[in-house]
């Protein structure tokens, strides 16, 4: 209650907010990772992952001792979710899940009275859309919650992605308890890069990568165009470090 009592919880994401629950998301955001899979392979992207593994050798190594999760595979996750982390959002996190928790149902008439917007899905499937979302924000405000009072911060200083997701790695906060060190300071920061590393691997491990990595890097984000993206990238990585290694 002192949260949202507080003048910074006053701002409401209604914009996004009436995008997220649009039916057309769906379709949105399979084509948005689609586009960024054939964007992500041209020869320059290439390059910039071969460039981070360079640079972040030592991190990489030791998240693949630790969690024998592929480094490319991490790689790949840090450049779909943060451009490497060049770009992490400055939503305020708090907001957009009070906007999803407390409006959805304003956020979804609005977006059903859009143009074809109602045609694209079944009444009943997209009520139990507009459920998921507010109950997932809910599990998600809960955690930020927690998770600050726990580490000392202030909830409405957490800056994030419009989605609510966190850092380098873009974790949201039910996937917090997940994170990871990674150098030995006993602090999980996921704007340092070693952290994120080690986070992204330990989540993947913890997800079954061994046995499954099309399954791990899913439960990182249930959208079959990102896995694909993903996977693609991870692949075109790694044939392009046995070239490079063969050539020396």
């Amino acid at each position: 209650n002192a949260l949202l009592d507080d003048p910074r919880a006053e701002l409401i994401y209604g914009a996004k907010t009436v995008s997220i629950v649009a039916p057309s998301m769906l379709s949105r955001h399979r084509k948005e990772h689609l586009d960024l899979m054939v964007k992500f392979l041209a020869p320059e992207w290439l390059e910039a992952g071969l460039g981070f593994s360079k640079k972040y050798r030592v991190p990489l190594q030791l998240a693949k001792s630790k969690t024998q999760v592929d480094s490319e595979i991490v790689i790949a996750i840090l450049l779909w979710e943060s451009k490497l982390g060049a770009i992490t959002g400055d939503y305020r996190t708090f907001n957009v899940f009070t906007s999803q928790r407390y409006f959805i149902e304003q956020a979804n008439n609005i977006a059903l009275a859009q143009a074809g917007e109602s045609t694209r899905i079944s009444e009943a499937a997209q009520k139990r859309r507009v459920e998921t979302i507010r109950g997932r924000a809910h599990q998600n405000l809960v955690a930020l919650i927690r998770q600050s009072k726990a580490k000392g911060i202030d909830a409405l200083d957490v800056k994030g992605s419009w989605a609510g997701a966190i850092g380098f790695p873009q974790f949201m906060p039910t996937s917090l308890a997940l994170a990871a060190d990674g150098n030995g300071d006993d602090k999980i920061d996921l704007f340092d890069m070693d952290d994120a590393i080690m986070s992204i691997a330990h989540y993947l491990k913890s997800a079954g990568f061994a046995r499954d990595r099309k399954k791990a890097v899913w439960a990182y984000n249930h959208e079959d165009a990102y896995v694909q993206g993903v996977l693609a990238y991870a692949d075109a990585l790694k044939t392009q470090t046995s070239t490079r290694d063969g050539g020396n």
